[in-house]
């Protein structure tokens, strides 16, 4: 993900004061603390959390967007002032910092909302009054979080394809714990998540390995190594692609997971977000085993596929021995 920022500008949301408080001043992108900050955050709204769709044309954030090159500053205070429209109707969204970023990824313009919630945190603070130099301890309810952590809230638009990532946050609106950000701001039905379509993939899978008898931790193992695969070969969710990977011979286990997943609304080759590869190889790359004895195992897939080094066998019991094999050195981390 090469990016180049063009501009971006800071509106705080206070809701204690009324309205957002709008800077009519563009933020100096030479200073390099800024630009690492904005980068990263726009990183981080690619993410497993991540949802995807496309606006619709003649939608409002779809007529606004047609400024944002020619007039930055004002494209900007009107995105703020719709979406603070929606938000202000909450009754416990915090105070934050919005920040417009209109930037380039890969040599295509887009626009990134970024949404920081304030935190809680101490700080010094030195005072000269008529007693002399005074350094104190102060709480600042205004504090950032870091640039390694993820956006609250946000989302990057494509200002040709009107392609969209999202990550929202629920909030109470009248008494009503829902998303706002979607169904209000953009006006758009996003597709679910990479982890909204794997909880209901996992769900599926378990009630496939009960109803067909096999061992749960098995199926379980085998969808998260299916996931790794095809994301890796084709960078969607092939459910198709996953059946056969899970059930292989046992086709009635393949159609019956098929057809769940089309229950569910899960279609066969699912879009995710530009970095998909990455998150995959992050979050599903190693096999996280928790056994009843209380014993954790991380383990790499490509060793986890391999029996030279590590074996899972059935007992007529129903117990299960894992037998880890060919390790040369073991290091204790403590």
């Amino acid at each position: 993900m090469e990016i180049y920022l063009k501009q971006a500008i800071l509106h705080l949301i206070d809701r204690e004061a009324g309205d957002p408080v709008f800077s009519q001043v563009p933020l100096d992108l030479s200073a390099e603390y800024i630009r690492d900050y904005l980068t990263k955050k726009i990183q981080k709204l690619s993410s497993a959390q991540t949802k995807t769709g496309r606006l619709v044309a003649d939608s409002v954030v779809s007529r606004m967007l047609a400024t944002a090159t020619d007039d930055f500053i004002a494209f900007s205070e009107a995105f703020v002032k719709h979406w603070y429209q929606m938000y202000q109707g909450s009754e416990d969204a915090p105070n934050s910092d919005v920040f417009i970023v209109l930037y380039e990824e890969d040599a295509l313009a887009q626009v990134a909302f970024i949404k920081v919630n304030y935190k809680e945190a101490y700080t010094h603070f030195t005072d000269l009054n008529e007693e002399g130099l005074a350094n104190r301890l102060i709480l600042n309810r205004a504090i950032l979080a870091g640039k390694a952590q993820k956006p609250d809230e946000g989302m990057t638009i494509d200002l040709k394809t009107l392609d969209y990532e999202l990550i929202e946050k629920k909030y109470q609106f009248s008494g009503d714990k829902r998303y706002y950000f979607s169904t209000q701001v953009i006006e758009s039905v996003p597709r679910p998540s990479l982890d909204d379509h794997l909880s209901v993939i996992k769900k599926a899978a378990k009630k496939m390995s009960e109803k067909f008898e096999t061992p749960t931790y098995d199926v379980l193992a085998n969808i998260q190594e299916a996931v790794y695969d095809t994301i890796e070969e084709t960078g969607t969710l092939d459910t198709a692609e996953i059946a056969q990977k899970v059930f292989k011979e046992n086709v009635s286990a393949r159609m019956a997971f098929q057809e769940e997943m089309t229950e569910k609304g899960v279609i066969e080759q699912t879009p995710l977000v530009k970095e998909v590869k990455e998150i995959s190889e992050k979050k599903f790359g190693k096999q996280k085993l928790k056994l009843s004895n209380g014993i954790e195992l991380i383990v790499p897939l490509d060793v986890y596929r391999n029996p030279d080094l590590i074996e899972f066998v059935n007992h007529p019991d129903g117990t299960l021995s894992v037998t880890i094999k060919n390790v040369e050195e073991i290091v204790n981390r403590l």
